[in-house]
């Protein structure tokens, strides 16, 4: 008999402790401790040209310190040419409205690059204008970049939900009652098929990185810095 009801205790102990951790996680807005969303990649080619844009909604100044600062938006390009020694111009418009200026070159990447902040796009396609700086004769090349998304593509909360039930011991580490303590990094990424990293950040720098498969939300990889 005191087995049976040592049995029943510990059933019901570990259901009212199943049902605590649930509630702690069911109650955080996830998204409130995303310091860095990039939720749109454009990507397009000619004429030995690619081009690679990116929308993000991040922190200004960027810190990873496991607190979310204040947020800005930004629309990034990049552009590989056949021709480095050149520099290069850019005009595309947004929601109705033109953008454009003077790439800088990236030594590292070895890509001419260009930043603006401006509204998240909703455009499926934007046409890019790419001229010689130095040179207004010289004829333009224009490249149309389509969006790597799609239908499926999982937004920021429904990707959060996901990876939270597929790491339930990993974001538990980091919720002290309703809130969470740390930051979180969420990019989409393209190579062949769109995945998402996912990087939970804690308030001594550490980084645990999740790759997530952007239209099912499962986890491919892990990885703890």
């Amino acid at each position: 008999m005191k087995k049976i009801f040592l049995s029943a205790a510990l059933i019901s102990l570990c259901c009212i402790l199943t049902a605590v951790c649930t509630g702690c996680s069911a109650g955080i807005a996830w998204n409130d401790y995303v310091s860095e969303y990039r939720s749109n990649i454009y990507e397009g080619n000619g004429e030995n040209y690619d081009i690679f844009a990116s929308f993000s909604v991040r922190e200004y100044p960027y810190e990873s310190d496991g607190y979310v600062g204040n947020l800005s938006t930004l629309f990034e390009v990049a552009l590989s040419a056949p021709d480095n020694t050149k520099t290069y111009d850019i005009t595309f418009s947004i929601g109705g409205k033109d953008y454009g200026g003077e790439l800088s070159f990236d030594s590292v990447r070895m890509v001419h690059t260009f930043s603006q902040t401006l509204p998240e796009p909703e455009e499926q396609s934007i046409s890019f204008l790419i001229g010689n700086a130095e040179d207004a004769d010289e004829e333009a090349i224009e490249i149309t970049a389509n969006s790597i998304k799609n239908s499926e593509t999982l937004g920021l909360s429904s990707l959060l939900n996901k990876a939270q039930e597929n790491q339930k011991e990993r974001f538990g580490a980091y919720i002290d009652g309703n809130s969470f303590k740390g930051e979180i990094y969420v990019r989409l990424l393209h190579e062949n098929d769109c995945y998402y990293y996912i990087g939970l950040i804690d308030r001594n720098g550490n980084i645990f990185s999740m790759l997530a498969d952007a239209e099912t939300g499962e986890i491919v990889a892990t990885r703890e810095q």
